[in-house]
């Protein structure tokens, strides 16, 4: 089952949680696409409001991008990254 995020807690929490699938869609997918474009992104380095860089502290970036694999869509419903446990 795909857990669906809105803000950086949730994604937070989904990542803590190990879920198997994150989706992440519509403005937080796209304020998210830097970060899953890169593989070392540096979140203070990124213009992100302060409540997100907050919320994904290093540790929890860290596993997002060596846990995890995302595939970005664009498509009729709109934008979304979808992050899939290895």
């Amino acid at each position: 089952m795909k857990k669906v995020v809105a803000n950086p807690m949730e994604l937070r929490d989904a990542i803590r949680c190990e879920k198997r699938n994150i989706s992440i869609t519509g403005g937080f997918a796209k304020m998210m696409q830097p970060l899953a474009l890169e593989k070392e992104a540096d979140v203070e380095k990124l213009d992100l409001p302060t409540f997100v860089k907050l919320a994904l502290d290093p540790t929890t970036l860290e596993t997002l991008s060596t846990a995890y694999r995302v595939a970005a869509k664009n498509d009729h419903t709109g934008f979304e990254l979808e992050y899939v446990k290895i």
